[in-house]
């Protein structure tokens, strides 16, 4: 392994560290949904920086955390989109 191509994958994880930060923070205020607003697309770049010959086990380790992070947000957008479709039908069912 070269010490670039590790430097690289620092950057990179450092960046998505800081992407996914910036999602926690904002994910109420995004109206529209995009890629970089769905934590599928943050989940599937850091497993692709998982599999890198570069990633050793201090980096898999803050790979793995931030997995941890994204498994969090995904359960909160659930959980909104279930309180969205209860609320619909229940407003259904009180016109019905």
């Amino acid at each position: 392994m070269s010490s670039s191509s590790y430097r690289e994958l620092e950057r990179d994880v450092a960046h998505l560290k800081a992407a996914i930060s910036l999602l926690e923070q904002t994910r109420a205020y995004f109206s529209v949904r995009s890629p970089v607003n769905d934590p599928a697309y943050w989940k599937a770049r850091l497993r692709a920086l998982l599999g890198s010959a570069a990633c050793d086990d201090a980096l898999a380790e803050q790979i793995e955390h931030l997995l941890g992070r994204l498994a969090r947000i995904q359960a909160e957008v659930d959980g909104d989109r279930g309180s969205v479709r209860g609320a619909g039908a229940r407003a259904s069912h009180r016109s019905a």
